[in-house]
């Protein structure tokens, strides 16, 4: 089956593919997140997905913020819009982690071309978070 992971923010969708079958889960773009209902059925249809994976934002004590109401009404709006299957998966840390392989890409320097790829590359960090909660969520469910 093939997954589509979401990573929630107010601004940017970070988005991440995965087959179970095919054993990968990779980040694949990012979206506006005024773009996003826009844009979400052509990508289910262009990607052949199955199932989408969402990622629940909690604190480090596994409690509700104000942002998991945020992705709950998300997660709302998502189900008026598609029928497939939506997972959530606990996304604590996966925002650090994937700031963290960005970051090593990162270079300290102030050139202007640099700030163009540091632009570029905090945006992937989205991308990187959805494929590391899609990446969890295939872990627990299908032992990969």
């Amino acid at each position: 089956m093939r997954f589509l992971g979401i990573d929630h923010g107010e601004s940017k969708i970070g988005l991440a593919l995965g087959d179970n079958e095919a054993n990968f889960c990779l980040p694949y773009k990012i979206l506006k997140a005024e773009n996003f209902f826009n844009s979400i059925n052509n990508i289910l249809e262009e990607e052949n997905i199955d199932e989408i994976v969402l990622g629940l934002p909690k604190n480090l004590k596994n409690e509700e913020t104000q942002q998991t109401d945020i992705v709950y009404d998300f997660l709302n709006r998502l189900k008026e819009v598609i029928k497939l299957p939506i997972h959530l998966e606990d996304e604590r840390m996966t925002s650090v982690i994937g700031k963290g392989m960005q970051g090593k890409y990162l270079r300290e320097d102030s050139r202007k071309e640099n700030r163009k790829n540091k632009l570029k590359i905090k945006s992937d960090e989205d991308a990187s978070s959805a494929a590391l909660i899609l990446d969890s969520f295939l872990k627990r469910n299908y032992n990969l």
